[in-house]
């Protein structure tokens, strides 16, 4: 009987629901506050918890709470969360990405009791993508590749002059999860077409973490790859007018310093001139 009066009692109190959600964010291993309510000159507190609603509504699991006459045991938040009774929060720490989702606060007063719902959203930064080109006569492979963040991001390709879409296409993206901090590695491929026009500038970016800029389809870059070893420009004019003279006149040379690689097949020309 004294139960049933009891359940008649909470029935019959004004139940304040709010349907709007609060936002807040927490970084992987770092701290956020989850805030109950801004109506803290509210008296005769009576408790106060935290809990997750489960799928579909049933079986919320309890993460923390304050009671005016008994203690509340939080279980496995016990060492990551602490709340204030008289701030109407909850502080959670060594955030996880598992920690993503919506909270319920009840707030149980002598003459009422209300539910806030909060919504967390947990973010880790991407670190620096890091490019890697490789290059025929025809197209260049270009690959990008991130790891460590949340929640997954898809990796945005930027390319220098912009490019037609029919001129690079996207032949691999996949990313991976690890089971045990639950962070994203992302990768991703494109194929370029060298023909397209001159040498382009690439650089890619993850969640706003971005890459350095790398170049490719650079006609020079590929003849220095595919035309064999290189000497010193001064060296080879050096060496050239030694295969002139004395048979024939040599022009009047400028032999101004120079750091662009001349290709060696230069020498194999004259040679048969």
């Amino acid at each position: 009987m004294v139960s049933n009066r009891c359940v008649l009692f909470l029935i019959s109190l004004p139940f304040l629901q709010s349907k709007d959600v609060t936002m807040v964010i927490g970084e992987v291993g770092g701290a956020v506050t989850i805030p109950c309510t801004s109506d803290l000159f509210e008296n005769h507190l009576v408790f106060m918890y935290v809990q997750r609603p489960g799928s579909n509504g049933n079986n919320p699991r309890f993460i923390n709470g304050y009671h005016t006459k008994k203690r509340l045991d939080p279980k496995e938040y016990t060492n990551r969360t602490h709340v204030d009774p008289r701030q109407r929060t909850m502080k959670l720490w060594s955030i996880l990405p598992s920690d993503e989702g919506l909270y319920e606060c009840h707030i149980q007063y002598q003459t009422k009791k209300k539910q806030e719902n909060i919504q967390l959203n947990v973010t880790a930064n991407y670190s620096i993508p890091i490019v890697t080109v490789a290059c025929d006569n025809v197209s260049c492979l270009v690959t990008c590749s991130s790891d460590s963040g949340y929640p997954r991001r898809d990796i945005e390709w930027s390319p220098n002059p912009p490019l037609n879409q029919s001129h690079w296409r996207v032949v691999n993206s996949s990313d991976v999860t690890d089971p045990v901090s639950m962070l994203f590695s992302v990768y991703s491929s494109i194929s370029v077409n060298c023909s397209s026009g001159p040498r382009l500038n690439l650089s890619c970016n993850v969640g706003g973490a971005l890459s350095q800029e790398h170049t490719v389809c650079d006609i020079g870059l590929s003849l220095h790859n595919n035309a064999g070893p290189l000497i010193p420009g001064p060296l080879l004019l050096i060496f050239t007018a030694s295969l002139h003279s004395p048979w024939h006149p040599v022009p009047k040379l400028s032999l101004r310093p120079t750091s662009r690689p001349t290709q060696l097949f230069t020498r194999t020309l004259l040679i048969h001139d």
